[in-house]
């Protein structure tokens, strides 16, 4: 004979229990939510951009052989080879004709001379190169475009570029800082040749006496072991033309 099932109200512990989960999870929906409603309202800040990798063409050593040429042109008097590796900006100040033509007017005080780097600054797609000759030390700014390090002329060159040539010039002439033109080589000498069929600068040898200086009546000197003048050279073991 089996019992029979009993029915009531639940014990006050069972009561308790079953309130306490309901709590626990409604909590834990609150704060779910809450949680959730932070996440969209303020989304976490993504990490900050990285700077982009630079290749092998922004090391130091590849910015040394990079600018080298650029260098070189200046350094040799090819101005127009140096115009030609600066940034398209630049080159819209003035043109490569007006740039060749402006040392044409004012010639550089050291020209013909290399120049040596001695240090080189990268920062970004910008260089800094230092680079001396002549005992002088000269900065230039390089910046990447176009896959190559081209020149970046300083602000105040950029401003005396906008000016005429003629004007420029003039205005580094009168600042001293013009040289002087090297004569041509297929031009006559500045000094006036000595003419082979007149009398030298010097008194003349008598061809009969062979005196080196003028005749004297009624004397005849001995002739002497001096090298005889080139009338094609004005002065023993001194060529015409121009100094060495």
């Amino acid at each position: 004979m089996g019992f029979s099932p009993q029915y009531g109200k639940p014990s006050r512990g069972e009561t308790g229990r079953g309130l306490a989960v309901i709590l626990v999870l409604a909590l834990g929906v609150a704060i779910g939510a809450v949680v959730t409603m932070f996440m969209v309202l303020n989304p976490p800040s993504s990490p900050p951009a990285k700077a982009p990798s630079q290749g092998a063409d922004h090391s130091e050593t590849s910015v040394r052989q990079a600018v080298q040429p650029a260098l070189d042109a200046y350094g040799s008097g090819s101005y127009g080879d140096f115009w030609d590796l600066w940034t398209a900006g630049a080159q819209q100040l003035i043109s490569r004709e007006e740039y060749v033509r402006l040392f044409t007017l004012c010639p550089p005080i050291v020209a013909d001379s290399p120049f040596t780097i001695a240090s080189v600054a990268v920062t970004g797609d910008t260089a800094l190169v230092q680079a001396t000759r002549a005992g002088g030390t000269t900065e230039f700014g390089f910046v990447f475009e176009g896959g190559s390090w081209r020149y970046e002329p300083p602000r105040q060159e950029r401003e005396e570029y906008r000016k005429p040539v003629d004007q420029l010039a003039a205005e580094r002439r009168t600042a001293g800082f013009c040289g002087t033109a090297l004569p041509d080589p297929g031009t006559a000498p500045t000094s006036a040749p000595q003419d082979p069929g007149t009398a030298p600068t010097s008194a003349p040898q008598d061809p009969g006496t062979g005196s080196t200086s003028g005749p004297t009546s009624g004397t005849t000197s001995a002739p002497t072991s001096a090298p005889p003048i080139d009338p094609g050279q004005g002065v023993p073991g001194r060529p015409m033309g121009f100094p060495r």
